[in-house]
């Protein structure tokens, strides 16, 4: 088998969102994995997509101002507005519910191209939709305000509100939901940014008009569906690669879609290749994706890097500033083969 330098590392994670300062830290306890050789590398099999997880310690962290200081015992939920229903639960009465674990990527809309404010885990939690079920909105029922015990709020239209992905989480990765990502409960709608996800959630109002958010109101984007994305996770910009086969390494995620396909460009965007996806365990999951570039020849080259979504639609070309839709656009990086 002829050698391959392999060129990936896991991405540090996020959760909470929307708020102002992102603070962010490598996955620790991947220690970098994936710098293996391709016969090293196919052992993995499965297990490629569980080494995908962010640990708890290294998410990064989102926050407007301090972390409620919250007690379960003490928290309460409450499902309101125009509704037939109006009812409350206690943190016991949530946890008692039918409860489900999915494994999700969630990402900061004030993500740049290439940060590090996204990452994937399993939480735990009981589905959204049979609490709407219960609270029977009434016919004049359009939208949900969402407030949390912070103060934040955010809206959203009902329809948005039903799909069967949305959770209440109070787990995460196996554990209690730490302080400052929503202890003792947040909200989790696959597929949006994390502004649009309180955490400390404390109630939801069924209302007409819209509710418009506190972000919402400062000009963001008031859909805040994250649009697909792909992303090298070790290879930087003004890098000098050396090797006979270089494989180059990545993630790629959308929204409700999903990813489709990712492609490659060495050539400024002239022309595109294939990519493979060797990790895609759900739409509404980073997928990850790798390339072998077989025998480069020495020189300077441009490369661009764009996700296919769900739906066929390409990446922009054109990388955007982040302001008010989240980062989007093809990451753009100049590397040397030498």
């Amino acid at each position: 088998m002829e050698r391959r330098t392999f060129i990936i590392a896991a991405v540090a994670g996020g959760v909470g969102l929307a708020e102002y300062t992102c603070m962010t830290s490598w996955m620790k306890s991947l220690h970098n994995p994936y710098r293996v050789s391709v016969k090293s590398f196919e052992s993995y099999g499965a297990e490629a997509a569980l080494a995908a997880i962010t640990a708890n310690d290294d998410f990064y962290v989102t926050s407007k101002g301090s972390t409620p200081a919250l007690k379960a015992a003490d928290w309460r939920f409450r499902f309101d507005g125009l509704v037939a229903h109006p009812f409350t639960l206690t943190y016991a009465d949530l946890v008692a519910l039918p409860q489900v674990e999915k494994e999700l990527t969630l990402e900061c809309i004030s993500n740049s191209i290439g940060g590090n404010a996204i990452g994937n885990a399993r939480w735990t939690g009981t589905p959204l939709k049979p609490l709407i079920e219960r609270a029977q909105p009434l016919p004049s029922a359009a939208h949900a305000a969402i407030y949390a015990a912070d103060g934040f709020s955010t809206g959203h239209p009902l329809d948005r509100l039903w799909n069967a992905e949305n959770l209440l989480v109070y787990r995460m990765n196996g554990e209690d939901l730490p302080p400052a990502h929503g202890y003792p409960v947040r909200i989790f709608i696959p597929g949006k940014f994390g502004m649009k996800q309180p955490k400390w959630v404390t109630r939801i109002e069924l209302v007409n008009p819209p509710y418009v958010g506190y972000w919402e109101k400062q000009g963001w984007s008031d859909t805040s569906e994250r649009l697909a994305h792909a992303r090298f996770t070790d290879l930087k910009d003004g890098a000098k690669l050396s090797g006979k086969n270089l494989e180059l390494a990545g993630f790629a995620i959308g929204n409700l879609d999903g990813v489709r396909a990712v492609e490659i460009s060495f050539d400024d965007g002239a022309t595109w290749r294939a990519t493979s996806l060797f990790s895609r365990p759900s739409p509404l999951v980073w997928a990850f994706w790798r390339y072998v570039w077989v025998s480069p020849e020495p020189g300077e080259y441009t490369l661009r890097l764009r996700a296919i979504d769900g739906k066929g639609k390409a990446e922009d070309y054109d990388p955007r500033g982040i302001f008010p839709d989240g980062a989007t656009g093809q990451q753009v990086m100049t590397v040397t083969v030498v």
